[in-house]
This record gives structure tokens, C-alpha cells and sequence, in this order.
């Protein structure tokens, strides 16, 4: 027979240990500093949807995004632990590390096909990447859309060494090209939406001339440190989850991302998100790449990457795409 102070005490042992659990406070969500490469808009937009979708909650992230100042700068702070995360054209992502060795690999592709382009105005007379003969165009340091330009010349049949550079920083190009003190600003195919936005506010219209589709390459990609890599790789696949998260609610609608946009960022304008943001997702994810791979990367493509790059900017390193690519499938 059961001793009834047996069965007191039991209850009471029981009581106090559900007590103790729900005094216990739950684990603190991982905190993660997100770095862009460059100002929010357009294909950034969908990050701060992933915010109020609760995408990286769900993941136990306590995310802060912050604006960056190119695309060196954002190597520079994951690699050096200041930021944990950041976004970043892969061909940058390959040049740094082949010249510098930094400790950074990409997790995971955000735009899949090379969206690089020129912007002229309407009335120019440059209709084909051949027209640049003899022509100006402007570009900021670092510039992606410019790195591969030669090569895109070359495959066109045109000769770049004809072509004259001027470098300005990037704030006052659109400026430059209304002016008429350039012919050309090298950008991507996404950004002249916006460039004609301020353009028509001036009474002038601009369009673009791409030619990314003809280079095959990765463009934004998410990156980390060898070093979160290395000491919590849960933390980087549980991050590229959100980040999948965010840009699937992002791609059923487009007009939750603007909105998610212009919330969290002080003194941003919709309407300069109105054609950016749809035109961006729709340029990232409507294409056969995606279709077949998704967010993961291809390696043959990445090595193709890397082939590129050095073609344009002998490398001094030539990376492995081991050395660049981190593969959060495993």
C-alpha cells in the first residue's frame, strides 16, 4: 500500500519543478548585426518585411539591419566581425578575396543573374554597348556594373579603350548624367527605374541598355565569416532561412515589402520604392536560374564566376570555388 505522505510528497516535488521551469527565462534569441552593401531600397526591401513577418523570430534571431557604404566596407565589417552578415555582388565577394584573403565565404544567392547595365537619356544617341565609342561614362569606385563592362563591350564587338572613364562618387551620378557632363553612368538594369523616377521629376526620361544576361554570373549574394561559419553553423543556416522567408512573402507581395520599407526606414519616400521594389523581386526570381536551383548556388556557375572575374581582373589569388562558397545544405 502507497504511503500517503508518499504521495504529498511526490505532488509537492512535482509542483516545485514546474514552478522552477516557469521561472527559468527562455534563451535569449541569437542577436545578429545585418549589414546592406549599399543605402535600403529595391531588392533590400524585402529584409525589413521579413521584420513584420516575423521571419527571423521564427528563426530566434533578433536582427538589426543597417545601411552600408559599398561593397569593400561590407567585406571589411563581416570580416572582421563587426558585422555578422551582409549582401554583396559575388564578384566583389571573389576579387576581395583573392587580393586580400579575407575570411568570408557566400551562403546563399538573392539575385541570380548579372543585372548589369548603362543609362543613357532618352535622346542619346547610344542605343548598343558598341555606341560607347568614343563616349564618357561615369562610375563610383568599386562599382560592379562597371567591372564588367569591358568584358560585355568585347562580347558586343565594341573596343572599351575607346570609351573615356570619369569616376564620381556614387550620390552624384544621376546629377552628371542629367547635366550632360556624362554620357553614360554604368548601373544595374534595377536602378535605372529609379534614376528615371529623378529624371522625370527634372522633365528628362532615361533608359537603360543591359547586357548582364550575356555574362551568365551571380549577383547580390548573403555572405558571413569563416569564423561564424566555423563556430555556429546553426546561427548561418537558421539566418538563411529567414532570409528565404523574408524574400518568398517579398515575391506573393511585392506591396507589403514597400510598405515594410518605408516603415522602418526614416525618411524614405514610397514613391521612389513604388517601381523599384516589383521591378527588383520580379528581375531576382522570375528567371529559369531560380527556377532551377532556387537559393542555392550552382557551383559549376560559381566557378564560371571566378573564371570571369579573373578575365577581367586578373586575380592574384584565383580562389577555389571552396573558398568562396559556403554550402549550408550540409
Amino acid at each position: 500500500m502507497t504511503n500517503p505522505m508518499n504521495r504529498t510528497g511526490l505532488r509537492l516535488a512535482t509542483a516545485s519543478l514546474l514552478a522552477l521551469s516557469l521561472a527559468a527565462p527562455a534563451l535569449a534569441a541569437d542577436k545578429v548585426n545585418f549589414q546592406l552593401d549599399w543605402t535600403p531600397g529595391g531588392i533590400s526591401a524585402p529584409y525589413y518585411l521579413g521584420l513584420d513577418n516575423g521571419c527571423y523570430t521564427d528563426q530566434d534571431i533578433d536582427v538589426t539591419i543597417s545601411r552600408g557604404y559599398g561593397a569593400s566596407d561590407a567585406v571589411t565589417k563581416v570580416a572582421t566581425g563587426v558585422s555578422d552578415f551582409s549582401v554583396t555582388d559575388l564578384g566583389t565577394i571573389i576579387g576581395i578575396i583573392s587580393e586580400t584573403g579575407a575570411p568570408v565565404k557566400a551562403i546563399m544567392p538573392i539575385v541570380s543573374n548579372n543585372p548589369s547595365a548603362i543609362a543613357v537619356l532618352e535622346d542619346s544617341p547610344i542605343q548598343t554597348l558598341t555606341d560607347l565609342e568614343g563616349h564618357s561614362i561615369g562610375s563610383s569606385v568599386g562599382n560592379a556594373a562597371m567591372t564588367f563592362l569591358p568584358l560585355g563591350m568585347t562580347d558586343a564587338g565594341g573596343d572599351y579603350s575607346k570609351v573615356e572613364e570619369i569616376t564620381a562618387d556614387g550620390s552624384a551620378l544621376t546629377g552628371l548624367l542629367l547635366q550632360g557632363k556624362i554620357d553614360a553612368l554604368a548601373s544595374y538594369v534595377t536602378s535605372v527605374v529609379g534614376i528615371n523616377s529623378v529624371a522625370q521629376n527634372a522633365g528628362k526620361s532615361v533608359r537603360a541598355i543591359y547586357y548582364g544576361d550575356t555574362l551568365n554570373l551571380y549577383n547580390a549574394s548573403v555572405f558571413t565569416s569563416d569564423a561564424m561559419i566555423a563556430s555556429n553553423p546553426d546561427l548561418v543556416k537558421r539566418f538563411a532561412s529567414a532570409v528565404q522567408c523574408s524574400y518568398d512573402a517579398a515575391r506573393k507581395d511585392p506591396t507589403a515589402a514597400i510598405d515594410a520599407i518605408v516603415a522602418h526606414v526614416d525618411g524614405m519616400l514610397r514613391e521612389s520604392q513604388e517601381a523599384m521594389v516589383p521591378n527588383s523581386v520580379s528581375f531576382a526570381f522570375d528567371n529559369d536560374i531560380f527556377d532551377k536551383n532556387g537559393y542555392a548556388f550552382d557551383m559549376d556557375r560559381v566557378a564560371h564566376n571566378i573564371d570571369m572575374v579573373d578575365t577581367v581582373t586578373p586575380l592574384t589569388n584565383k580562389p577555389a570555388v571552396t573558398d568562396v562558397i559556403y554550402d549550408i545544405t550540409n
